[in-house]
């Protein structure tokens, strides 16, 4: 009998832990209340309020104010950039053909996620060491994609040939980017996007106070980590930007 209970236990964790993850870290009682008698109505009332004090006394759930929770931050899911089937194939034909040059691939688009206001964003990056920047242009050219192929543009050729367009940017990757692997393509870790974010010519649609709504969206629905972030702001020359976005967001959330 004590096994059973456990295991109900556990499921009631981990139903709240979902529920969380799926509301970016952050969500009301009365919500999960509601989503859980909906979805999983063998759980009740009081198993949830019993799992919410567990979690909490765990260190997993921070009570922010009566009512409503967070998840602790080395509690939320690692950000996972995914790419569509074109920026896969891109990819791994450059690979295939360059194969010792480091490089990776993404689309911006992915800030969308974590911005109010959403920009029409349909261009990809092929962010590369700076020696092989005029091969990989050259030859994404050669490809014959049907798309325009810019090479390192400045802010007056993003306002005139990014907007609305599904055209290929081949950038300069600067060395020790936060970097991983999904599926078998090289991809930026959340580190890099967000300090990216903070000045790229291609990224302006993020400037303003959207880059604090990204930066604050991202915090609370992703694992960042911070020193890695830093690390790499520092290499960008960003570092002092990138902590006065930290300091405003920290001083918004205690004022609440």
């Amino acid at each position: 009998m004590y096994f059973c209970r456990e295991i109900f236990y556990m499921n009631t964790s981990e139903t709240i832990l979902n529920y969380a993850v799926t509301q970016g870290g952050r969500f009301q009682r009365k919500d999960l209340l509601r989503d859980v008698a909906s979805k999983h109505p063998a759980i009740k009332k009081r198993a949830v309020d019993l799992q919410l004090s567990r979690l909490i006394a765990s260190g997993m759930l921070v009570r922010k104010k009566r009512g409503e929770y967070q998840l602790a931050k080395d509690c939320l899911p690692e950000f996972v950039l995914s790419l569509s089937e074109t920026e896969r194939s891109i990819y791994q034909k450059l690979k295939k053909q360059f194969p010792f040059l480091d490089m990776c691939i993404w689309s911006p688009k992915v800030l969308s996620s974590f911005m109010l206001h959403v920009p029409n964003v349909g261009y990809t990056f092929v962010d590369v060491e700076k020696d092989g920047m005029e091969t990989i242009f050259h030859t994404l050219q050669n490809m014959n994609l049907g798309r325009n192929i810019l090479l390192a543009p400045s802010a007056q050729e993003c306002e005139r040939y990014l907007t609305g367009t599904d055209a290929i940017v081949v950038r300069q990757l600067i060395g020790q980017s936060p970097l991983t692997e999904v599926d078998g393509c090289v991809v930026p870790r959340i580190e890099k996007i967000l300090v990216d974010a903070v000045g790229d010519n291609e990224l302006s649609f993020a400037r303003g106070s959207e880059i604090y709504i990204i930066y604050e969206f991202a915090l609370e629905r992703n694992r960042v980590n911070r020193s890695k972030l830093m690390r790499y702001a520092s290499r960008r020359n960003r570092r002092n930007q990138v902590e006065q976005i930290f300091k405003t967001i920290e001083h918004d959330q205690s004022n609440q």
